[in-house]
């Protein structure tokens, strides 16, 4: 079991090079690490710890995160563009209008995470829990990001431009696509479960692969114009009343 470093050793770590294990920044000075990881890179950084500082602003670009805990972080307008994240936490970490372009996150708990206007161009987010994550106000060209084998249940995704989407094995369960232009996507091993899509557009969405949930008598008119397998057209059917033979 790894012993945290203590602060003054952690900070003095990072000022002696770009690769750096095992250190505890939760109780450090912000400014002291925003100075320190703010002088080079790109980092390494290993299991260390630094949830709920604020690094608002900083330039990490190209950096790598192997199990470390960000979670209540401050990411604000953060530079991350080609960042590669492998496990840890960035829960409850504030990521709005931060710069993800062609990052790379892996099994990383985003639990309501704050990803409001972040730019997400060809982000990767793969195995990743981002259950209650907010995705509202995306950049409109940024909007190319992946999320195969994530969860976004509870997930904010309202007016979200996810047109021609592929998702495989993505939880959207009570998630909200209110108002989401999702016209041409393909779900594949994916459940929409109580999922909002209250006016969505899903004019060619293929629905084939996804679990709906329950259907109900409106449910026709949400799903408007997508693709459904001969099993779900007789699952609503029979929400009408219908008789199917």
């Amino acid at each position: 079991m790894p012993v945290s470093t203590p602060r003054l050793d952690a900070l003095a770590a990072l000022r002696d090079g770009t690769e750096v294990s095992d250190v505890d920044l939760a109780d450090a000075d912000a400014e002291e690490v925003r100075d320190a990881l703010g002088r080079g890179g790109p980092w390494t950084l290993r299991r260390c710890v630094l949830d709920e500082l604020d690094l608002s602003g900083l330039d990490l670009s190209a950096a790598v995160l192997e199990r470390c805990d960000l979670a209540g972080a401050r990411l604000r307008s953060a530079v991350l563009d080609g960042v590669r994240v492998e496990g840890g936490s960035l829960a409850g970490a504030d990521l709005s209008d931060a710069d993800l372009t062609d990052a790379d996150l892996t099994g990383v708990d985003l639990s309501r995470a704050r990803l409001v206007g972040a730019r997400l161009t060809d982000t990767t987010f793969r195995d990743c829990r981002m259950i209650g994550a907010d995705l509202t106000g995306m950049r409109s060209l940024a909007v190319t990001f992946t999320v195969d084998g994530s969860s976004l249940a509870l997930a904010r995704l309202a007016d979200a431009a996810l047109r021609g989407w592929r998702l495989e094995r993505v939880d959207l369960s009570d998630a909200d696509l209110s108002g989401a232009d999702l016209r041409d996507a393909v779900f594949t091993d994916c459940a929409l479960r109580g999922t909002d899509l209250t006016h969505a557009r899903l004019a060619g969405a293929d629905l084939r692969g996804a679990d709906l949930g329950e259907i109900t008598p409106e449910t026709p008119a949400v799903l408007r114009g997508a693709i459904v397998s001969t099993g779900q057209a007789a699952d609503v059917c029979r929400a009408l009343g219908l008789q199917v033979i």
